[in-house]
């Protein structure tokens, strides 16, 4: 091998290594954005499921509060409907008591 041919072998192997040193360079450069985005999606995945939990909690809660509630109606609609009984009973008397079963009053009648 001749020297000019053994001079441009070498220049071009210190090419290539300057080249895969800058590619080397620019890879840990984006290796280390890559593990800060990696970082904040850990943070953000970590923060989605404490929120995601959370809302678990929340939700099973308020489930419990709607089935109080719910069993708070049926009793009250029981109340209710119970009322009403005796009060069309009053009303049955009370019609019962101021008619004498023709639909007259006994108002004057003695």
């Amino acid at each position: 091998m001749d020297d000019e041919k053994l001079e441009r072998t070498m220049e071009f192997i210190l090419n290539n290594q300057a080249q895969f040193s800058a590619d080397i360079q620019k890879l840990q450069e984006a290796h280390k954005e890559a593990e800060k985005r990696l970082g904040t999606l850990e943070r953000v995945s970590l923060n989605l499921y404490n929120s995601t939990v959370e809302q678990g909690k929340n939700i099973a809660q308020i489930s419990a509060e709607i089935k109080e509630l719910r069993e708070s109606q049926k009793e009250t609609d029981n109340r209710l409907r119970e009322t009403d009984e005796r009060l069309n009973a009053v009303i049955f008397m009370a019609e019962k008591f101021f008619s004498d079963g023709n639909g007259k009053s006994n108002k004057g009648k003695k």
